[in-house]
C-alpha cells in the first residue's frame, strides 16, 4: 500500500492555512502546517514533503524566497519537491514562477483548482520517478 502524499502548507494566515489543510486532508492527503518560511524550511528538512503549498506574502522570508531556498538546497529531495504558490498580489504569480513554483493559484483560490493542481503535480512526480 503506497504511503499518502505529504503536503507542507505554508501561510502566516491561520484561517487560510487551516482551509487549505482541511481541503487536502478531506481528500486523503497528509498535511503539515507552517506559519512562516523559516518554520517550513525546518519542517521540510526534518521530513521532506512530496508537495508544498506556499503563500507569496509572509513576514520575514517571502514565499518566493522560500521556493528559491528549496530549489537551491543541497538535499535533492527538497530540490525536487513540487510547489504550488498562492498569491493575491499583482505580480506575485510571476515572482513565484520565476522562483521555481510548478503552479500558481490566485487568491481567492477554490478547492477544485487546488485539488486538481495537487493531483496533476503528483502525477508528474510519479512519472518522473518511474522514468
Amino acid at each position: 500500500m503506497p504511503r499518502p502524499t505529504r503536503v507542507l502548507v505554508v501561510d502566516d494566515n491561520l484561517p487560510l492555512r487551516l482551509m487549505v489543510s482541511q481541503a487536502l486532508e478531506e481528500h486523503g492527503y497528509v498535511t503539515v502546517a507552517a506559519d512562516s518560511a523559516e518554520e517550513a524550511l525546518e519542517a521540510a528538512s526534518f521530513q521532506p514533503p512530496d508537495l508544498c503549498v506556499i503563500d507569496f506574502f509572509m513576514p520575514g522570508m517571502s514565499g518566493a524566497e522560500l521556493i528559491r531556498e528549496l530549489r537551491g538546497s543541497v538535499d535533492e529531495r527538497l530540490r525536487r519537491v513540487k510547489v504550488i504558490g498562492l498569491t493575491g498580489y499583482e505580480g506575485g504569480d510571476r515572482e513565484l514562477l520565476l522562483a521555481g513554483a510548478d503552479l500558481v493559484l490566485r487568491k481567492p483560490w477554490n478547492e477544485a483548482a487546488l485539488l486538481a493542481g495537487v493531483s496533476q503535480l503528483m502525477e508528474l512526480r510519479a512519472a518522473a520517478s518511474a522514468g
